[in-house]
């Protein structure tokens, strides 16, 4: 049994490899194409070049590691069948089950490993990629970001004119203060910076009003701590940014601030940081496919097997689709939107199998 299992894991871990090295140089050869005539007017350096196409690679490699791996157990099984190695496999006693629960096993590791590649190592791979593309490529004038506003549950709101990202400054900021929902004091200044020490903002020539009923009292400090409010820079920063690319603390502060100031765009955001967990796990799903689906073709099994676990992969990626904008739009939970075309699909590649058995 440890010799098939080995046999079993190694056929598919070696299939998947090359399937998932020839996907991803295909779409860096894409970017690469499509960037032609860029590079050859703006006399880009070739290690930078060479720098841009290899951080474009993590990002393909996910990508393109769940289609891979479907096809490399589908490839595996049908082959099994297709040479008649089956049969002596059963005849011996092990049973169906047996021969898949090693694949399962293995789909379930992939997964865990293609999360944590995902997060220490696609996320920041892709914001150095991006960075990098903007320097070659002139993508974009400014990495500053403008016109923010945060809330947090202490009851701060602030909007700014400005975050440079040079200096991690804000610019022309309004802090204002709000106890059970009513205004009690109103900050504006001309910039403010973040103080790292002690861990808050300290704002520049501020002008403060402290507001009682209908009386306003003003105030004029040259420069104004408020050690309550202290969200980080990359908070800041984070709001004209993908949700995609942005680390799991900062995504999940950024998500909590926006559930309390808009509820329509959190739903959107949601949507997409649950889709962005969910990427890894279509390893396994499309792995439980392949091992689900029917092999019991009486001719061509490699090419029925093949058309049948890719038509349900169609399925499932279509279903993802919908789903995602029905999540955005509020039909369903950010979390439904991303369970419910696994169950869908799952469920029916089960159903198919079930059919393919019973005719």
């Amino acid at each position: 049994m440890k010799i098939l299992t080995r046999y079993t894991i190694s056929s598919i871990l070696k299939t998947a490899i090359v399937t998932i090295m020839i996907f991803a140089m295909i779409l860096a050869a894409v970017e690469l194409f499509s960037k032609m005539d860029q590079i050859m007017h703006g006399n880009v350096a070739v290690p930078s070049l060479i720098l841009y196409i290899i951080l474009s690679l993590p990002e393909y490699l996910l990508m393109a590691a769940s289609i891979s791996f479907l096809f490399a157990v589908t490839y595996y099984l049908s082959t099994l069948t297709a040479n008649n190695e089956m049969i002596p496999i059963l005849n011996a006693g092990v049973s169906p089950v047996r021969i898949r629960l090693p694949i399962i096993i293995l789909a379930v590791i992939l997964t865990i490993l293609g999360s944590l590649f995902q997060e220490h190592t696609v996320i920041s791979a892709v914001n150095m990629h991006d960075e990098l593309e903007t320097e070659l490529f002139g993508a974009s004038s400014t990495r500053d970001t403008r016109n923010i506003v945060l809330t947090d549950e202490d009851g701060f709101l602030i909007y700014t004119q400005r975050f440079s990202e040079a200096t991690g400054e804000i610019y022309s900021p309004v802090l204002v203060k709000t106890e059970n929902g009513i205004i009690e004091e109103r900050i504006e200044s001309d910039r403010a910076r973040y103080d790292e020490e002690k861990g808050w903002w300290v704002f520049e020539n501020a002008r403060i009003y402290h507001i009682s009923g209908k009386d306003v009292e003003t105030e004029t400090m040259s420069t104004f701590e408020e050690p309550l409010f202290n969200p980080e820079p990359r908070l800041f920063r984070s709001q004209n940014t993908q949700i995609d690319t942005m680390d799991r603390a900062t995504a999940k502060d950024y998500l909590a601030r926006l559930l309390q100031s808009d509820r329509t765009t959190w739903q959107e955001k949601a949507t997409d940081y649950y889709r962005r967990l969910a990427k890894p796990i279509a390893i396994f799903v499309l792995m439980v496919i392949s091992v689900c689906i029917n092999y019991r073709f009486k001719k061509n099994v490699l090419l029925f097997s093949v058309i049948q676990s890719l038509s349900i992969a169609v399925v499932y990626y279509v279903a993802d689709m919908v789903f995602s904008i029905m999540g955005h739009q509020g039909a369903v939970t950010p979390l439904q939107a991303v369970i419910l075309p696994m169950i869908l699909t799952i469920a029916l590649s089960a159903v198919i199998s079930l059919l393919g058995r019973k005719a």
